[in-house]
């Protein structure tokens, strides 16, 4: 029985083509996910300071559940959130959007 030996010169350029290949199709592949835009718009940042106007958490806030509160944040973009003090007022304070159903806040939960 006899053997033919691959000469290494015609091997490589084969080898060296599909690598080429390979690479091209996964960079297409990888490309396409960064490509695609995001589902939900990203959040705004905005800066307020000791001289931002002020909002008071009962009148930009939803009471949900006693002693619950949700606020919208587009309510205070660039504007300070003054919390009450002691009483039986507000506990919790969910900045973002509050999922009734499981209870959770997505965005910023406050607790004092």
């Amino acid at each position: 029985m006899k053997t033919k030996i691959m000469n290494f010169g015609t091997l490589f350029p084969m080898v060296a083509a599909g690598m080429l290949i390979y690479a091209g199709t996964a960079y297409a592949q990888t490309e396409k996910r960064v490509i695609e835009a995001p589902k939900e718009a990203p959040i705004e940042i905005s800066r307020a300071t000791a001289n931002s106007p002020a909002v008071n958490l009962k009148d930009v806030g939803n009471e949900v559940a006693p002693g619950v509160f949700v606020v919208d944040p587009s309510s205070t973009r660039g504007k300070r959130l003054v919390l009450p003090r002691g009483g039986a007022a507000a506990r919790q304070v969910c900045h973002g959007k509050w999922t009734g159903s499981t209870k959770t806040c997505e965005g910023v939960f406050i607790e004092w």
